[in-house]
């Protein structure tokens, strides 16, 4: 089953209180679309109410936005020619080997 399959299977779900908050694995599974604003209301509210509760999933969306941010600030930088060099002969090695069956 795909997450989608999951997620629209799960959404049509009713929210009764706390018999049918969210689960951890699929707040999990919803974070990213909450996180760009995305879900709709009543699931963005029933995630929402699953953080206030479960400070491990707290704590897991609070590092999940601090490395989205952070990535989005590494910058691109040109691999030196001798390392691209070297590595393009270690690969050619490796392939010519396992073409020779000799690394399985």
């Amino acid at each position: 089953m795909t997450i989608w399959e999951r997620v629209t299977r799960w959404a049509r779900k009713p929210f009764r209180a706390r018999a049918t908050m969210l689960t951890c694995q699929e707040q999990v599974e919803l974070l990213a679309d909450y996180l760009d604003g995305i879900l709709d209301p009543e699931t963005a509210s029933a995630l929402e109410r699953h953080l206030e509760d479960c400070p491990a999933c707290l704590n897991f969306i609070t590092t999940y936005k601090a490395t989205s941010a952070w990535v989005r600030e590494i910058t691109y930088e040109e691999m030196p020619e001798e390392l691209k060099e070297r590595l393009t002969s270690f690969l050619r090695a490796k392939i010519r080997k396992q073409r020779a069956g000799g690394d399985h």
